[in-house]
C-alpha cells in the first residue's frame, strides 16, 4: 500500500472513531463536555463537513505543501520554527486565520502569513484536524 493511501486510511479512521457515541448512559448529555455556540463555529470539522465530499481538502496534502518545509514532517518544529505539538485543532485554526488577517503573532508572523495568503478556509480546517491534537 502506498504511503498515502496508508495515512488517509489512518485519517479516516481516527476521524471515525472520534464520531462515537460519548453520550451519558442515562442519554443526556455532560453540560460540562457540550460546546456553546461559539465554540461549534470555530470548530474545523464543522467547516469541512459543510462541503461536499470531493471539494473536501485533505489535512496532509496541505500540510505537505505548506507546513514541512518549516515545522517537519512530525510538526515538531525545525531549527527556530516552533513545534505545532499542543496545539488544539481549533487553536491552531484560528492562529492560521489570524495569521491570514494579518494579525501580528511573533517574530515569525511575515513567513506565517505567506505561508497561509492562499489557503482557503477548508484547507486551514483540514491541515487543522489532520496536525491539531
Amino acid at each position: 500500500m502506498k504511503p498515502f493511501h496508508i495515512a488517509t486510511s489512518l485519517f479516516l479512521l481516527a476521524t471515525l472513531a472520534a464520531c462515537g457515541d460519548s453520550g451519558a448512559p442515562n442519554g443526556k448529555a455532560d453540560p460540562a463536555l457540550e460546546e456553546s455556540p461559539a465554540q461549534a463555529a470555530n470548530n474545523p470539522a464543522d467547516i469541512l463537513a459543510a462541503l461536499p465530499p470531493e471539494d473536501q481538502p485533505y489535512g496532509l496534502d496541505v500540510f505537505t505543501a505548506k507546513c514541512v518545509q518549516c515545522h517537519g514532517n512530525l510538526g515538531l518544529g525545525i531549527d527556530n520554527n516552533p513545534a505545532l505539538t499542543g496545539l488544539t485543532r481549533s487553536a491552531m485554526q484560528q492562529k492560521m486565520l489570524a495569521y491570514r488577517a494579518g494579525k501580528t503573532m511573533g517574530p515569525q508572523t511575515a513567513v506565517m502569513a505567506k505561508a497561509v495568503a492562499g489557503l482557503s478556509e477548508a484547507e486551514i480546517a483540514a491541515v487543522s484536524i489532520y496536525a491539531g491534537e
